[in-house]
């Protein structure tokens, strides 16, 4: 059952399924920037929303002073921004714990980058090369130990990476090599079993 319990992303999702899908730690590390920086956004708007809150109610005070329908409809505002108030403060706290989950991500990989000494935005440029090329060495070892081949537009996709002749190719004749022998296909499973960088290990 998946529940995010008022985040974007539960802890347990960000560390498995989103930094755990990640093949490098920079490419982690630019990753981990994006959700942050959302995060971040979301928890600034947090007093932005607030401050038009507080205006709605005061005009729906107002009402209170008019007539029968005004009465009504300033009654029923004040409720919908009495209900909104205790469900943005709910948000904003998850949007906290969340936040706070994503810098200690960063910090526990951030000693193991290899562009840290770079900017954040140079540092996200220098990272695509790798962690492109290992996903897509990823994917084609899905494919290959599923279906037995990679389908066109992927191999497409492959071809275009400046690593396909070099290192791409040569990966995948080495599975399609070892997918013919039983030991070759125990061999293909426990290396793709093997994280490049294991960040639970790493957040305890």
């Amino acid at each position: 059952m998946l529940s995010k319990n008022h985040k974007q992303n539960s802890n347990f999702q960000i560390t498995h399924f989103l930094v755990g899908a990640c093949h490098t730690v920079d490419g982690a590390y630019s990753l981990l920037c994006d959700l942050k920086e959302e995060r971040e956004a979301s928890i600034k708007n947090y007093a932005v929303t607030q401050l038009k809150e507080k205006a709605k109610k005061l005009r729906a005070e107002k009402l209170l002073n008019g007539g029968e329908a005004d009465k009504l409809y300033g009654q029923a505002k004040l409720m919908e921004l009495k209900n909104n108030a205790e469900t943005g403060k709910i948000l904003y706290e998850a949007a906290l714990d969340e936040l706070g989950h994503i810098e200690k991500c960063i910090v526990a990989i951030n000693s193991l980058r290899l562009y840290a000494d770079k900017t954040d935005l140079e540092a996200h440029e220098l990272a695509q090369k790798e962690e492109w090329k290992y996903e897509l060495i990823a994917r084609a070892e899905n494919h290959l130990l599923t279906t037995g081949t990679i389908p066109a537009d992927h191999f497409a996709t492959m071809r275009m990476h400046p690593a396909f002749k070099e290192v791409l190719l040569p990966y995948i004749q080495k599975i399609q090599s070892l997918a013919t022998t039983a030991q070759g296909q125990k061999e293909l499973m426990e290396n793709i079993s093997e994280n490049k960088f294991d960040l639970p290990k790493l957040l305890k």
